[in-house]
């Protein structure tokens, strides 16, 4: 029961990223709308996806490392959009 749950969790998570990366990479030419992303926001959360994996790997707990293997590269994907459309305005 708690593995299942625990894969459950891990496709929620998947979810929860897949529509702002699908939004962000739709709109990747459209420089205004990716200014009003974070880029502290998806600095942390890239790292933190990078951490997730290697705790996840090393104490074997697959429902948290495999989920990150995805979460990770689309943070960073919408990272990098954001970093390439600029800074905000001041």
């Amino acid at each position: 029961m708690t593995a299942a749950l625990g894969w459950l969790v891990g496709i929620i998570d998947v979810g929860q990223f897949l529509p702002q990366t699908r939004h962000t990479l739709g709109r990747r030419h459209d420089h205004a709308a990716l200014r009003g992303l974070s880029v502290w926001t998806w600095t942390i959360a890239t790292i933190q996806g990078a951490a997730w994996i290697v705790y996840g790997f090393a104490n074997d707990l697959l429902p948290i490392a495999i989920p990150n293997l995805l979460i990770t590269p689309a943070c960073a994907l919408i990272l990098l959009a954001r970093l390439r459309a600029g800074r905000t305005p001041a």
